[in-house]
């Protein structure tokens, strides 16, 4: 199977969209936030293209950006906006980055296949830069959002940059020797600030299981046509929106108007006794807190009232020793990886296979962890 990350994020946000857009190849006008960040893209191309007179300067390069600047592929209320934005992202490019640092690019918009397996991963890596340690990958974003340096550390596309990179420059990696002298980094424009990584071979090894498993899923969804819309932050935005069965209510005509005004008036209805059900279980949070602790000063086990009883339960809950249940299991030839998370609930489930002496020890090697109390009400 041929793919790419761009094809495997969209099936991990949402099945349907990848089969409308992979599968049924249903087309669909790029947002003119993509059409923004293309434009984008080929301006940091020109910026690091040396010519017979050097690397552009900033004039230049904002000129030349406003010579491509193609108002008809924007909606008029916003394309004044976006051309403003781009004149500021270029000139804090050139605020952020060194001159010297634009003579140091290898390769601009390199497109690779990477074979994983017996399958292949296609795609373009922005920029290449021979840097003092090693080697820098670059990978431009016009997003607003920054993610936090979790997100970047597991971020699969640089991951596929680096294996790509592996794959067709195989000479220069012998001159390092050493993965985690490659920077990864997504480079923000908008922000002006570049966030980077890097992956030991252990990562790469994992990243190479986390592809294969995600190219598995897409397959088994493709045999058995079976693709799952997803809900996701980005729904509101989709260009499928009137034929996914989570939109296409708003743009379907009523056959039976008095059945589709009974179900309106149901769902309305269960939304306001949702949105009650909140506001009480917050409201019966606040009292509970209250009365837990007047219960907890006055040492009462249980508070009387005319219309029932409150009562303070004890709830506690214990912890395992994994190295020692892990011990124990292997004693008993049990696996020990059948349990692959030690709490009661898993325990639970091996026990039935124990002897009652073998329980007894189990439960022997609990703790107790932490007490808490909860009500209860008591007619």
């Amino acid at each position: 199977m041929h793919s790419s990350y761009s094809a495997l994020s969209t099936f991990a946000l949402c099945p349907l969209k990848y089969k409308y857009q992979h599968i049924d190849k249903i087309k669909s006008p790029p947002s003119p936030a993509q059409i923004f960040g293309s434009t984008i893209h080929d301006v940091m191309k020109f910026i690091h293209t040396p010519t017979v007179k050097g690397l552009p300067d900033e004039e230049k390069t904002l000129d030349y950006f406003s010579r491509n600047w193609e108002q008809k592929n924007f909606p008029e209320e916003v394309s004044q906006n976006l051309f403003q934005e781009g004149l500021e992202i270029i000139q804090k490019y050139f605020q952020t980055i060194e001159k010297e640092e634009r003579k140091k690019a290898i390769t601009l918009e390199y497109r690779f296949v990477v074979p994983i397996q017996n399958h292949t991963l296609g795609g373009s890596i922005d920029r290449i830069d021979r840097i003092a340690e090693g080697f820098e990958i670059i990978d431009y974003k016009t997003n607003r959002k920054i993610p936090p340096q979790k997100e970047i550390d597991q971020d699969l596309q640089l991951s596929i940059y680096l294996k790509a990179f592996l794959k067709e420059w195989p000479s220069l990696f012998e001159k390092i020797q050493d993965t985690t002298k490659i920077k990864l980094s997504l480079f923000y424009l908008r922000h002006g600030l570049r966030l980077s990584t890097t992956r030991t071979p252990a990562n790469l090894k994992q990243i190479e299981q986390d592809i294969l498993k995600a190219i598995t899923e897409v397959e088994k969804a493709t045999e058995n046509k079976n693709f799952e819309p997803r809900m996701n932050a980005l729904c509101d935005w989709c260009d499928y929106q009137k034929i996914c069965p989570f939109w296409s209510h708003k743009f379907k005509k009523a056959e039976n108007k008095k059945q589709e005004q009974d179900i309106r008036q149901l769902s309305e209805k269960f939304i306001a006794l949702k949105v009650q059900k909140s506001q009480l279980e917050k409201e019966i949070m606040q009292i509970s807190k209250e009365l837990s602790a007047y219960l907890e000063q006055e040492k009462i086990g249980q508070f009387f009232t005319d219309q029932g009883n409150i009562l303070r339960n004890l709830r506690e809950t214990y912890r395992y020793d994994a190295g020692k249940v892990a011990d124990i299991l292997k004693q008993w030839n049990q696996d020990p990886f059948s349990v692959m998370k030690v709490d009661g609930v898993a325990l639970r489930r091996l026990s039935s296979k124990l002897s009652p002496d073998q329980k007894y020890t189990l439960t022997s090697l609990k703790e107790l962890d932490k007490k808490s109390y909860y009500l209860t009400v008591k007619k």
